[in-house]
């Protein structure tokens, strides 16, 4: 009752598709779209009625389906006029027969009107048809009361004779059961049955002969799904007959035998009561006889169906007289003669060859198969498709036709084996006794088609050193081809201005399919699509090349056609590795600059601008003239560590550090190969002692205040020759100078006299103080702050040399170098310089 519920539930349907073209139109007139019809409605009774008319256009064709699907309805339309081209027709709808209307099983049907026309689309209408439940007894009235229904039947009534029936209108679809709960006498529940239907009939063997009057009386119940619809009680009268006619004891119903079984074949035998009973047959049949006496029913001839049909089934009514020829008994015997199935079934055609390219869809049909039983039973013919290893599940029957049931493929090593060809049979066997059968051959040639497009796979970015030679392999493309002959393919580099690498173009696949393999491996040099180098590379020029690699594969049809054929393409990176083959690179290589001794160590005293294409990360270190380990190099720029030292009594430092730099590349690709270059750095430090004098007098306090002062220096910048050449010559003079004071007679006096030799060579370097306004410019960059007749300066004999060759720096220009100040040399706690003047203190009055 599922269903039934949904029904009942289902909201009025009614869809309405009408499309209207230049062709015409159509339209419906008392259309009524919900209908109501009583579920006892006999066959025949109309259900709706409506008019249809159709403007330029004519009725082609009209279908009514149901839902739930049913045969319960049938329609009649016909034309009734025509004006100016106006079409008017009328449907009818009825109740087909059989009809079962049941209201506790289907409440609601769904009609469905299709209309067709000749120019005007299709037109749907939709109907409601609602089952009117009309309360009903499914069983006898009389059958239902307590005394029960009663029926009288005559001794003689045949076997198997309707006597009473229960539901005057069983449906099939109410599946009553029927049920003898008991009886009177109780024999009698095993003699009477009820069948399907709800008939009661004369027990198989019949009444029987007896004086007297008998009587039965059965007690019926009647369900649906374990449901008691009804229940009643029948009385069965058996009223006696004057005068006995024999009586069938036993008679077949129905006889079944074999075709060409010759002539007097038995067939059956029948028998009935009484003395000197004769048979016969009422109806003359020439294909069989009966016994009189016997009984027995044989043929007359040989029955073969395939020459006379007719003989399939024969009804045999047999009459049975007794001794007087008054009373008689009839009854009927059904033979059946059944078809020997001695000829296979024939097929149109019997052989089918074909020849399909490979992209033929599934499910195609590759032919229809008619196929029919030449002998009279006419047997329904099973199909069946037998495959080999090969084309198993490539093809399927279905419907009268052979289809593909996937796609074929032409592209296998095992299909060039069996030659491109796929081979099945169909079987096509008939229902007879015993079956035969009947072969058709499929032999299937496939075509190649170039289906698949090259399929680039692998690494797709390859790295080559800078310095590799010319023809040196740079990688190998790696493609394949899905079509046979596979992974035939051509490769190219397209695009590829000017040419710096070379693709070789031919897979060996190609080649196996022109000349023998031992041939190819002999010829072999190299591999398909290997990438090499035509000429060096640079990777300070180029560093990264892009190629887009061209694969084109080379199978084609039998009627070779470029068109057919497909390509791909793809972009392959080739990086090259750099390689440490160039060394750093200064500007400038040499450098000078001239510092105070007091220079602050956290002030770089010159930066190194050094570059190197292969490389980065440049590293600095000091491999030559640092000597008392004074100047470190942090990056590229170089400090002093701490405060040089000039006393006489500790260790004394040059004035002039010539330091050699080495600046060395590190390449992370080529790490063995290290490369460097020297730069020279010559450093000039201007010694600086200040001496600061005890005194009782508080000194002012000066708050401290932050100013900015900018300058702006316009220098010459010589060319660097000619900075190499004055330094030479300077450095010359000084030598010389040096020499001619070590000979002068002043300093061999100075060395008799009766002071310490320590105190000697103090006097003779002590100079007199700085200038008033070289004491102020000490002031702004650091310097000393005392008065200049109280911050003498003290300075070694090689300081007084570089003193010499400082003055004379000072009078040249710059050579691009910015000078240093420092702060002002301090002397150390507790110590006073001595003041003493020399002749040769000049050079010294214009230094800062």
């Amino acid at each position: 009752m599922e269903l039934s519920s949904f029904l009942r539930l289902l909201p009025l349907v009614l869809v309405v598709r009408n499309d209207f073209s230049d062709g015409g139109e159509i339209i419906l007139e008392n259309f009524a779209s919900i209908v109501t019809v009583p579920e006892n409605s006999l066959p025949g009774t109309k259900i709706l009625e409506f008019q249809i008319v159709a403007f330029n256009d004519e009725i082609a064709g009209i279908t009514v389906t149901s839902m739930p699907k049913d045969d319960y309805f049938l329609f009649t339309f016909r034309k009734t006029h025509q004006v100016e081209g106006t079409n008017f027709y009328t449907v009818e709808i009825y109740l087909n027969d059989p009809v079962y209307l049941d209201f506790e099983w289907i409440r609601m049907y769904i009609l469905t009107i299709t209309i067709d026309g000749f120019h005007t689309d299709r037109y749907v209408e939709q109907a409601n048809l609602l089952v009117q439940d009309v309360p009903d007894e499914r069983c006898g009235v009389q059958f239902q009361t307590p005394g029960g229904a009663t029926v009288h039947v005559e001794e003689t009534a045949a076997p198997l004779s309707q006597i009473y029936t229960i539901v005057s209108a069983p449906s099939p679809a109410n599946n009553f059961t029927y049920t003898i709960t008991d009886s009177v006498p109780a024999s009698a529940k095993g003699e009477f049955s009820v069948d399907q239907t709800g008939r009661i009939t004369v027990p198989l063997q019949g009444f029987g002969h007896k004086a007297e009057e008998r009587k039965f009386e059965l007690h019926i119940s009647v369900t649906q799904n374990s449901e008691v619809i009804c229940s009643g009680i029948l009385r069965i009268i058996v009223t006696p007959v004057r005068h006995w006619p024999p009586i069938f004891t036993s008679a077949p119903g129905t006889v079944s035998i074999l075709e060409k079984q010759g002539p007097e074949y038995y067939v059956a035998q029948v028998t009935a009561t009484g003395n000197s009973v004769h048979y016969h047959l009422m109806t003359h049949s020439p294909a069989y006889k009966i016994g009189e006496e016997s009984g027995i029913i044989r043929t007359s001839s040989n029955l073969d169906l395939d020459q006379n049909p007719g003989l399939a089934i024969n009804l045999l009514v047999i009459i049975a007289f007794d001794d007087s020829y008054l009373y008689s008994s009839v009854v009927n015997v059904t033979v059946y003669v059944r078809d020997v199935n001695d000829h296979d079934p024939q097929c149109t055609p019997p052989i089918f060859v074909t020849e399909i390219p490979e992209t033929t869809p599934k499910e195609s049909i590759l032919f229809h198969l008619t196929c029919r039983d030449p002998d009279y039973s006419k047997t329904d013919l099973s199909y069946s498709l037998v495959t080999n290893e090969n084309s198993h599940f490539k093809f399927m029957y279905h419907a009268n036709s052979v289809r593909l049931n996937e796609s074929l493929d032409y592209d296998s090593a095992e299909m060039v084996g069996l030659g491109f060809r796929y081979t099945a049979e169909v079987i096509v066997t008939d229902a007879g006794t015993p079956p035969r059968t009947a072969t058709v051959s499929v032999l299937v040639t496939v075509s190649q088609v170039n289906e698949f497009s090259p399929v680039f796979h692998g690494i797709r970015t390859f790295s080559v050193p800078e310095n590799s030679p010319a023809n040196t392999l740079v990688g190998i493309v790696n493609a394949t081809d899905a079509d046979w002959v596979y992974n035939n393919l051509r490769f190219s580099i397209v695009g590829h201005s000017p040419p710096t690498f070379y693709i070789h173009p031919y897979t060996v696949t190609h080649g196996f399919s022109h000349i023998s393999c031992l041939l190819i491996w002999s010829l072999m040099v190299t591999f398909p699509g290997e990438i090499n180098t035509l000429v060096p590379l640079d990777f300070e020029r180029i560093g990264t090349y892009t190629l887009t690699i061209q694969a084109v594969d080379m199978n084609h049809n039998a009627a070779f056609d470029s068109f057919q054929q497909r390509t791909s393409y793809t972009q392959y990176t080739i990086n090259v590795q750099n390689v440490n083959d160039l060394p750093p690179v200064c500007s400038p290589p040499f450098y000078k600059e001239t510092i105070y001794s007091t220079r602050a160590n956290d002030l770089p005293i010159v930066t190194l601008s050094c570059t190197d294409k292969d490389s980065e990360l440049l590293n600095y270190g000091i491999i030559g003239g640092n000597i008392n380990n004074r100047f470190i190099c942090q990056g590229s720029s170089l400090f002093s560590r701490n405060t040089f030292s000039y006393n006489l009594d500790g260790i004394s430092d040059p004035t002039t550090f010539e330091l050699l730099i080495q600046v060395t590349d590190s390449n992370g690709a080529d790490s063995k190969v290290v490369l460097t270059t020297t730069v020279i750095v010559i450093v000039h430090v201007v010694s600086w002692t200040t001496t600061t004098p005890s005194t009782t007098t508080p000194s002012a306090t000066r708050n401290s205040e932050n100013k900015i002062v900018t300058l702006l220096d316009k220098f010459w910048k010589p060319d660097a020759w000619f900075v190499v050449v004055l330094t030479l010559v300077s450095a010359m003079a000084a030598v010389a100078l040096a020499l001619l004071l070590r000979k002068c007679p002043s300093r061999s006096w100075c060395c008799k006299q009766t002071f310490p030799q320590a105190q000697l060579a103090e006097d003779l370097l002590q100079v007199r103080s700085l200038p008033d306004a070289e004491a102020q410019k000490g002031n702004d960059t650091g310097g000393p702050t005392a008065e200049k007749k109280q911050s003498p300066s003290i300075i070694s004999l090689s300081q007084l040399q570089e003193g010499l060759i400082s003055s004379t720096r000072q009078q040249e220009p710059a050579g691009g170098c910015e000078r240093s100040r420092g702060p002002p040399f301090q002397p150390l706690p507790g110590r006073k310089a001595s003041v003493f003047t020399v002749a040769c203190s000049a050079p010294w009055s214009g230094m800062g």
